[in-house]
């Protein structure tokens, strides 16, 4: 009998037969295997050999070959495989699958000839298999796959034809097509005619409703020639794609490894103004280097995937910034936002002591650098915030800038201020190391010498999870505080697991909430803490990027950033010396930190910070930014946990120097953030791009409507910066201003500022 797909008794024994629908439910029905997969998904994820467990379990399960029919030798080799016709989407790291499933549209699995979709063995992924339209490649049916269901990472190596997938019990699948799966078809026919016009694969998909071949015909788009160059609407098509690249995080281009899937999200999106005409895609996509079949193949997957009714938001969103752009009254002055404009208040006499010797454009960065240090120093102190929970000054800073700009200019600053804690910690390395020596000599001892419970509180942050866990242990409530000079070294020593674990627990730290692990090995640090430590961060912009590459975990926006100018083709900036005089006074302050400790109270702080959330939360309602509202909200904790530190460094006084210290560090915080992240986070919030300025700072749609102004005009204006126009987007904000009293109606559908 002819079957579509192989299978073998396991990873690595036996040779490959053909799969039948009988033998597929003998092995999801078999006790055995359900009974290992019980066995994985009762295994300790937390343990030191996890995965050594889990593969060595998994090893014993039998395997299916979804991408071949067949191999002309009975091995499981590529080059002797026949295509099935089938590719799998191999999805790793699914907190939840069959919430995610229960979420789908089950249409979308018919509509794209998906035949199977599983749980994996871990039970914490998902293994997809559909058909391959058009003679295309393995990995670009998985792109429209993924594309498809809306999945944005998945393995990408998942490609070759001899790639197994482990056989699961019947409860973990969730879909199964057995028409499709096990009966052999022929592969179908490429659609590309000799004039190389590639027809849609698929019909396309508009909420219910298949549109006809005349209906995709019809012109989608105004493109045209302007000054000789293929364009929509008078906008050049290449400067779309740009901005597009932009929005999906692919600015400067697709690198080799990437260049097939970035390709096929550019077409996937420029297919609607393009006419979904295969041919005037291949003309104004950038090529990333990808011959003329493989950029076909990836244009004819797109324009065969399922077709929205309206044009995509973040098409939208980039051919309104492209507009903005070139439009000469379109740009805003940054000047008035960005955070390097915003002057240094009246500071402590640490502070300035700090800053004296240092350029006045690195001051700023001097100040955001030393919190952490200078919270870490006065770890005893604690306070209410203004919803009346304990805070203590905890402080996670990163000062970037390009490469040899002088960020290394806070390590004697900061060298100094760490006095107390080094001088501290060379005593419990001492204590820690005779522990160590006295426990290598009495290894066959009956009497094992006690742990003293050593606590260097200075460590870096190349430290390991459980190493890191015992410290925090022993610190007994104090802070740590690691100091790293280069995040890329720091992005290169961590793997995707321990990362993860780390990103948590610095999450955690910031409101020192509560952490812990448990492993079964006596040999792992098991515990349950508060979580008290504090980060200090250098790097270029790239490599912050690189760190701060998932920006829904929150760590990005517990942070204090500062950004150095650019030194490219200037002079080398002068850092002169402290004299010992100024060194001894920074050591006797930090001394004086180091001794502080039980509650603060200080009114003045609060009054301060309660104002600034205020202005700030009319100015999210006046820009109609949900960026701004999350954002201000960790800027004003940070700017009130300064205050108080402030506080502690003017001798517990409430010094008009206290408030604004606060006020500042909160709007430079703010500023910052917004700069940085703002228009990403909109794009997470809201799922529009939200109109901002060159740097990233919101600006206010009321500051740009006249006086008096129509619900049309609003319309028009948010169409122009590539927000939402639905009629519930603009009832909702012209609400929220009525309410605010930022406007009132003068008649039905006209409305003035206040």
């Amino acid at each position: 009998m002819t079957t579509r797909i192989c299978y073998q008794e396991g990873v690595s024994k036996g040779q490959p037969l053909p799969l039948t629908k009988e033998k597929w439910d003998e092995m999801i029905d078999s006790p055995e295997v359900k009974n290992i997969c019980q066995r994985i998904a009762g295994l300790d994820t937390q343990a030191a050999d996890y995965n050594e467990r889990k593969q060595a379990l998994k090893k014993r399960l039998p395997v299916i070959l979804p991408h071949a029919q067949s191999f002309k030798n009975g091995k499981r080799v590529s080059a002797d495989a026949t295509s099935s016709g089938l590719a799998m989407l191999d999805v790793d790291h699914v907190e939840n699958p069959r919430a995610w499933f229960d979420a789908i549209d089950k249409q979308l699995l018919s509509a794209n000839r998906i035949y199977l979709v599983a749980i994996t063995a871990s039970g914490k992924g998902l293994r997809i298999i559909g058909e391959m339209a058009n003679s295309e490649s393995i990995e670009v049916a998985q792109m429209q796959m993924a594309s498809a269901l809306g999945i944005k990472e998945y393995d990408a190596v998942t490609k070759d034809l001899a790639r197994a997938s482990f056989v699961v019990p019947r409860e973990y699948v969730l879909w199964c097509d057995d028409e499709g799966l096990f009966s052999a078809k022929p592969m179908p026919a490429s659609n590309a005619g000799a004039t190389g016009k590639v027809q849609p694969a698929l019909p396309a998909y508009t909420g219910g409703n298949y549109a006809t071949e005349r209906d995709i015909a019809e012109p989608a788009s105004d493109a045209g020639l302007t000054d000789g160059e293929l364009c929509y609407r008078g906008i050049p098509y290449k400067e779309i794609a740009e901005q597009l690249m932009v929005a999906t995080g692919n600015a400067g281009g697709a690198i080799p490894g990437e260049r097939n899937t970035v390709y096929f999200m550019l077409a996937n999106y420029m297919r609607y103004i393009c006419d979904f005409d295969a041919e005037l895609l291949l003309k104004v996509l950038p090529g990333f280097g990808l011959n003329e079949s493989e950029r076909r193949q990836a244009i004819n997957s797109a324009i065969g995937r399922p077709r929205r009714s309206e044009m995509p938001m973040v098409l939208q969103g980039a051919i309104a910034v492209v507009e903005r752009d070139r439009s000469s009254d379109g740009r805003q002055s940054t000047d008035a936002a960005r955070a390097q404009s915003l002057p240094l208040p009246e500071m402590p006499r640490l502070l300035r002591l700090l800053c004296r010797r240092l350029p006045e454009e690195y001051r700023a960065a001097m100040v955001i650098a030393s919190l952490p240090v200078l919270g870490t120093l006065a770890t005893r102190v604690r306070f209410e915030y203004l919803d009346r929970q304990e805070q203590s000054l905890s402080f996670f800073s990163c000062i970037t800038a390009p490469a040899a700009s002088g960020k290394s200019f806070i390590r004697k600053p900061v060298d100094l201020l760490l006095t107390p804690i080094n001088e501290q910690d060379a005593i419990e390395r001492e204590k820690e190391q005779a522990y160590k020596d006295k426990l290598r000599a009495s290894k066959n001892s009956k009497n094992q010498p006690e742990d003293p419970h050593a606590c260097p509180r200075n460590n870096g942050v190349s430290i390991s999870i459980a190493k890191l866990l015992q410290l925090l242990t022993y610190a007994e409530g104090k802070h740590l505080i690691g100091i790293g000079e280069e995040m890329d070294t720091l992005v290169k020593s961590e793997r995707a697991g321990v990362w993860s674990q780390k990103s948590d627990i610095y999450r955690l730290a910031f409101d020192n909430a509560e952490y812990g692990q448990s492993y079964m090995s006596d040999a792992s640090f098991n515990a349950h803490i508060k979580v008290y430590y504090n980060l200090l961060l250098t790097g270029t912009p790239n490599s912050m990027k690189r760190f701060f590459k998932d920006l829904e975990n929150g760590l990005a926006t517990r942070v204090c950033f500062a950004q150095l100018p650019d030194t490219s083709f200037t002079e080398i900036p002068i850092f002169a010396p402290y004299t010992e005089a100024e060194k001894a006074e920074i050591v006797r302050w930090a001394r004086q930190l180091d001794a502080e400790q039980g509650t603060l109270n200080c009114p003045q702080v609060g009054t301060v910070i309660s104002e600034w959330l205020e202005k700030k939360r009319q100015q999210a309602i006046d820009a109609d930014s949900h960026a701004m509202d999350t954002l201000r909200r960790r800027a004003a904790v940070i700017g009130f946990r300064a205050g108080m530190l402030c506080y502690l460094l003017e001798n517990r006084k409430p010094t008009k120097t206290v408030g604004a210290f606060a006020e500042w560090v909160a709007e430079y915080v703010f500023r910052n953030q917004m700069e940085l992240w703002g228009e990403q986070m909109e794009l997470l919030l809201t799922g529009a791009l939200d109109a901002q300025n060159e740097r990233g700072a919101a600006s206010s749609l009321l500051e740009l409507l006249p006086q008096e102004f129509s619900t049309a005009e609003l319309i028009k204006l948010r169409a122009r910066k590539g927000q939402s126009v639905k009629s519930s987007a603009i009832n909702v904000l012209l609400h929220r201003w009525k309410a605010n009293g930022r406007i009132d109606k003068v008649a039905e559908g006209i409305w003035r500022r206040q």
